[in-house]
């Protein structure tokens, strides 16, 4: 449930970045029925935080961030 995540996939400069969940927050809408539910997160590796609709965000996995960090960990360094 996004509600209880601690950490997201969330699109910023045309990629998908791995954050952190600061906060949540909502706003009303034209419809006073509905409201958009908004996460303020910080951008992973970066110092940069952001905010973005839930809605355009997705839980990331215990297991997603064992893959990327596998992954990194098994990258030919630069020479």
């Amino acid at each position: 449930m996004m509600a209880d995540a601690k950490y997201v996939l969330c699109r910023w400069e045309k990629r998908l970045w791995p954050a952190k969940v600061l906060a949540r927050t909502e706003t009303s809408t034209k419809n006073k029925r509905k409201k958009e539910h908004f996460l303020d997160v910080q951008i992973l590796s970066l110092e940069e935080k952001i905010q973005v609709k839930s809605t355009e965000a997705a839980i990331l996995e215990k297991s997603q961030i064992e893959a990327i960090a596998s992954s990194l960990g098994n990258a030919n360094p630069l020479s």
